[in-house]
């Protein structure tokens, strides 16, 4: 059975990790991690994609869970609906600064992960460092470009953030085109 060693990887790691051995094909493996958010992280994704889950406490911060390809996979009704992503900001929240900008960068590595991609990706404000100066960022969103997603920055942002001339992934727009675009797509914001 494979095992994959998730101890001391912050969330959302653990689950992106176990999702990419379901989608490997593996019907039971085991995810080791040190933490009980994570263990109902983890029960959460095998409901989702019809496996069931044993969780067992070995000592106070490690944890097996296992995952047994059994059940249905619950039905999700918002599946295969167009939506897009807009980053207003370089974090998420009104928390401490440097932890909030590691929750944007955690919420694109999981947007990059997800079975359905975001028809576009729009960045205005503060978000235009997503597409500019924000290298792990940067990276994320050149995958999700690569794989036909369109990553916009607004034009007036990038000029007011004296960061035109650093745009390194996706295209300039204007704030007609992104409010254009919020009101034909479901808007999912981090």
């Amino acid at each position: 059975m494979k095992t994959i060693d998730a101890l001391g990887i912050e969330c959302p790691m653990p689950v992106i990790m176990a999702k990419r051995v379901i989608k490997e094909g593996e019907e039971k493996f085991l995810v080791l991690v040190d933490n009980e958010v994570a263990t109902e992280n983890l029960r959460k994704i095998a409901k989702q994609t019809g496996f069931d889950v044993a969780i067992d406490k070995v000592e106070e911060n490690r944890f097996e869970v296992t995952f047994t390809k059994g059940q249905t996979a619950e039905k999700d009704e918002t599946k295969n609906k167009a939506y897009i992503v807009v980053l207003d900001s370089n974090m998420v929240g009104q928390g401490e600064e440097a932890f909030s900008k590691k929750l944007m960068e955690s919420f694109l590595v999981a947007l990059t992960e997800q079975d359905q991609y975001p028809e576009y990706v729009i960045c205005y404000n503060l978000g235009v460092e997503l597409t500019t100066i924000n290298d792990h960022a940067v990276e994320d969103l050149e995958k999700l470009a690569l794989a036909g997603v369109e990553v916009l920055s607004c034009g007036l942002c990038l000029d007011n953030y004296n960061l035109k001339d650093k745009l390194r992934v996706g295209e300039i727009t204007n704030m007609y085109r992104i409010c254009e675009l919020m009101t034909q797509y479901r808007v999912v914001q981090p």
